[in-house]
């Protein structure tokens, strides 16, 4: 795998609809580089102590979403290029695909938030065929930011 860059992909405001799951970041590597995922996020906007913690599934699933909004990296490291990844936010309608045994469940109160940052050496690698995701259930509306930095 050559590595060409660092990139970052961030979007604000995306509504949860209650009980409702969605894909609110997906990552799809591009035809030619799998891409190593260095760190991501979610930060909610609730404002209740006391809120059921929202469901965040976080890992690769077998197929993209159907339906959701694709978005632009920037590039985080200095130089020239335009990610290979595909980055996709927002989905309206989510896919057939089913995790894999890599996704891990995190409950986040909807009142703060969670940033991963990879030890060194155990990023998360995806492969040329994979689909990686943030996967959220909220049990009350709520609006979440998501984000995530990968290089390729």
């Amino acid at each position: 795998m050559s590595q060409t860059g660092l990139y970052r992909f961030s979007q604000d405001a995306i509504a949860l609809s209650a009980a409702t799951v969605k894909t609110c970041l997906e990552l799809s590597p591009g035809a030619a580089d799998r891409c190593t995922i260095k760190e991501w996020w979610v930060d909610f906007d609730g404002v209740s102590a006391s809120a059921v913690p929202v469901k965040v599934e976080e890992g690769r699933f077998s197929s993209a979403v159907t339906t959701a909004t694709t978005g632009t990296a920037g590039k985080v490291d200095a130089g020239d290029g335009t990610a290979a990844c595909t980055v996709k936010h927002s989905t309206s309608t989510e896919g057939a695909g089913t995790a894999d045994a890599s996704v891990i469940v995190h409950r986040i109160s909807p009142t703060t938030g969670y940033h991963y940052i990879a030890p060194m050496g155990q990023e998360i690698i995806l492969p040329l065929s994979g689909f990686w995701r943030l996967r959220l259930t909220a049990a009350a509306v709520v609006n979440v930011t998501v984000g995530v930095v990968w290089e390729e």
